[in-house]
């Protein structure tokens, strides 16, 4: 089939369809492999498997802050949010700027920079190219979470998105998953189509290329994985790792039809009023202060009331589609916690829950390659929106939403690019309805994973080659209640990718924006305990914590061998 022909096919892509047993039924996946690379060890201490839980992490891609229910959203996520209030909340959890770093972080348990993904993919840059921590893979100078909870007995899965590397030897299999179907750098989302344009997206079962066909949507298709997975082993009596990095709600903007409908007129007010109904609805969670006062309408652009009713339409249509594929995530994660409760692994599964980063603003859409396709391979008349023929993102006004009460978006140091959703959920481990507003980061799920495990990471040394230990730490004495926190209030925290960068020390935080001109770029200081939205540059006031912050930069930056 050509692929004119293939794409026009794909956007016939049936609607949900999908229960617990219909998933496990005929999932037949490939035969059991053994991790690549060395043989598993005794590196990582480990205690017996019987008294060890499972440890499940649900990484979703380019959610914004508020895109759950229990973040103040409008999108039924009844899964999730059971989850979440039935465990912690953890309301100041941080990951990076962007997907293949924070996904790096979360391997390694260190920044991203010592990691290998300084920057996204291979750097271009000359004063970067060839330094260690810019490789444009998970480099092998740390030991990988997946390698480690494969030593401590644990069946360690993974299905999604990977983006640490785009060969065999670099990727998941590779780095101690022992099933794997995988993107290995992102994907769209109906008919296996790529999204980098009108061609076959590269997936990956195990080591081996694969066209995933027509009838495909990730959501769906990457859950009946996992599911098939467990199932598979479930006999072994090894509890497992597994890792499910969902593409939803990344762009392309895709979902079935059925599903969109479901949100039909839901957006017609504009995105002024849904940003407006999220910060209130925050405020009543107790999310947001009070007194907190809303960002400046005038950061949306064009106003909702300058649209053509045309133009509102489709602007509409656009948020219909993201809130579609946030509720689908719900779905099938409903379908993960069906199979563990009737599987009776409910109760001994460690479950964490974060987005990657910040909501996306972009529009690659009105950009080349992409328009180019515009009106030939795709199809963006209104009806057709959201199908696997069309390829739309929702640009930064929707986005602002998504990020509320935040400032700014993914790819930014400012809270609305690094500040995500995160909750842990752990029966009669982790206290039901409680919630934390401690300092955690993506760093920090490595050491804790392996505390949940009953293991340790190895040091110094890993398989008999030099490895970098550990930055982040275990957060369980904080989610069992032994602790308030498990980062000093002092402790310095940094972000940097692209030439954007910003550091926080306790209520202090400093932020240099690189989208400006050039001659128009500084530092700006904020007071997060005042000014959570970001909105009142201090420095001139504070001119001490100015020049502390400055210096915390640099030490952040050599610290993490950061090229800027």
């Amino acid at each position: 089939m050509n692929i004119m022909a293939m794409i026009r096919k794909a956007g016939a892509t049936s609607a949900l369809r999908a229960g617990t047993a219909l998933l496990l039924a005929g999932t037949v996946l490939s035969a059991c492999m053994q991790p690549g690379g060395t043989p598993a060890g005794s590196s990582a201490q480990t205690v017996a498997a019987t008294s060890r839980p499972n440890v499940l992490y649900i990484l979703a891609d380019d959610l914004g802050y508020a895109d759950l229910g229990v973040f103040g959203s409008e999108i039924p996520t009844p899964n999730l949010d059971e989850l979440a209030k039935s465990g912690m909340l953890l309301t100041n959890f941080y990951a990076s700027m962007t997907c293949s770093p924070t996904r790096a972080m979360v391997m390694s348990g260190m920044d991203h920079h010592l990691a290998g993904l300084g920057v996204m993919g291979a750097p271009t840059r000359a004063d970067q190219k060839g330094k260690p921590g810019y490789e444009g893979y998970l480099n092998f100078r740390i030991a990988s979470l997946a390698d480690l909870m494969t030593d401590a007995g644990y069946n360690t899965y993974m299905v999604g998105k990977w983006h640490l590397g785009d060969d065999v030897a670099t990727g998941p299999h590779a780095r101690g998953f022992r099933r794997v179907f995988a993107s290995f750098d992102g994907a769209a989302h109906l008919g296996g189509w790529d999204w980098r344009g009108p061609q076959p997206a590269k997936y990956w079962d195990d080591d081996k290329v694969v066209n995933v066909g027509d009838d495909w949507y990730t959501t769906r298709d990457y859950t009946k994985k996992m599911l098939g997975y467990i199932e598979q082993d479930r006999a072994e009596g090894k509890p497992f790792f597994a890792y499910m990095a969902y593409t939803a709600p990344h762009w392309p903007l895709q979902a079935p039809k059925a599903s969109i409908a479901k949100f039909k007129g839901r957006y017609d007010a504009g995105y002024e009023a849904l940003y407006a109904a999220r910060l209130a609805k925050q405020k009543q969670l107790g999310l947001v202060p009070k007194d907190a006062q809303p960002i400046d309408n005038a950061r949306f652009s064009p106003r909702w009331s300058a649209l053509t009713p045309e133009q509102k339409q489709t602007e509409a249509r656009r948020m219909e589609i993201y809130a579609a594929m946030v509720s689908d995530l719900d779905v099938y994660v409903g379908e993960v916690i069906a199979y563990l409760k009737k599987t009776g692994q409910y109760d001994n599964t460690f479950i964490m829950f974060s987005s990657d980063n910040g909501a996306e603003s972009g529009r690659r859409d009105l950009q080349s390659p992409i328009k180019d396709h515009i009106g030939k391979e795709y199809d963006h008349s209104l009806d057709n929106l959201g199908s696997a023929t069309s390829y739309v993102m929702y640009g930064p006004n929707w986005a602002s939403a998504s990020s509320a009460p935040f400032f700014r978006h993914k790819f930014t140091g400012f809270e609305g690019g690094v500040h995500v959703p995160a909750f842990v959920h752990y029966p009669h481990k982790v206290a039901a309805g409680t919630r934390s507003n401690a300092f955690g980061s993506v760093m920090d799920l490595l050491p804790t994973f392996l505390a949940v495990a009953g293991a340790q990471h190895p040091g110094a040394s890993y398989r008999g080659k030099p490895v970098l230990p550990p930055q982040g730490k275990s957060l369980l004495p904080m989610l069992y209640g032994k602790e308030k926190a498990v980062h000093p209030a002092d402790e310095l925290h940094g972000w940097e990718l692209f030439g954007y960068r910003s550091v926080r020390r306790g209520d202090w935080k400093l932020v240099w924006d690189q989208a400006p001109p050039e001659p128009q770029r500084h530092w700006q200081l904020f007071n997060m305990a005042s000014d959570l939205e970001e909105q009142h540059d201090v420095a001139a006031g504070n001119p001490d914590q100015f020049s502390a912050l400055q210096k915390g930069w640099t030490e952040y930056a050599t610290r993490n061998g950061v090229v800027y």
